[in-house]
């Protein structure tokens, strides 16, 4: 009987997702991706993190014990692996609403579905508003743009330099 790795590693991801999702019941900080990649004794699992609330290194490291502990503990990552705990960063996209909502005054690049024919445009401007629908981008003086998640295929802080 053959099987292929990509359900395997589906259900691995799910399971190291929901250890992380557990490890931050308790605080203001949520899951923005985890990724596993490699194969068993070299694997490399990457969480990205964020927070409605200040996240810093120190922060960081302990969160990454605690998700490792619970990973050695519970045997989840079979063999070797190097565990890589990090909040996104400035160049990775915005991927859920709460991200959207944190950066409400600061201009975004958005690569999103057209509204009047097939394919995607880019528009800049300043994120006037987030909610858990959509976004609400001012790219020029007293215009503003809704955009629903669902038409954005990329969404990156712009910085001012």
């Amino acid at each position: 009987m053959a099987t292929t790795a990509k359900p395997r590693e589906e259900t691995l991801t799910a399971r190291v997702q929901a250890l992380v999702e557990e490890v931050l019941a308790a605080t203001p900080h949520f899951v923005v991706e985890v990724a596993v990649r490699g194969t068993a004794g070299s694997r490399v699992v990457e969480v990205f993190l964020d927070s409605d609330a200040a996240l810093g290194v120190d922060e960081l490291a302990r969160l990454s014990r605690e998700v490792g502990f619970l990973l050695d503990t519970d045997e989840v990552v079979e063999g070797r692996y190097r565990l890589d705990v990090s909040s996104p960063g400035l160049d990775r996209p915005l991927k859920l609403p709460r991200q959207f909502k944190k950066n409400v005054g600061r201009t975004l690049r958005v690569h999103h579905r057209r509204d009047d024919a097939d394919g995607y445009t880019e528009t800049t401007g300043e994120l006037a508003d987030a909610d858990d629908e959509a976004i609400e981008l001012a790219p020029a003086a007293r215009e503003r743009r809704r955009i629903r998640y669902g038409d954005i295929l990329w969404a990156k802080v712009q910085l001012p330099w």
